[in-house]
């Protein structure tokens, strides 16, 4: 809880990540094991970090058809 404070994230849960990109979490998992997308723990929890996300996105864009 933040009590109102505006705070910036910068991780999101497996299951966060997951519902962002539209996938299961199992497949985030997936990515996570096979080095595909960075992530920390912290405790027994698997966190992506926000720049992570954004680079594996951005690694996994095609370019636009012309």
């Amino acid at each position: 809880m933040t009590d109102g404070l505006n705070v910036e994230r910068v991780s999101y849960s497996v299951e966060e990540t997951a519902e962002a990109l539209g996938v299961s979490s199992r497949m985030v998992h997936d990515y996570v094991k096979d080095g595909s997308i960075g992530h920390f723990r912290m405790g027994a929890r698997v966190l992506i970090p926000v720049d992570d996300l954004k680079a594996f996105i951005a690694r996994r864009r095609q370019p636009p058809k012309t």
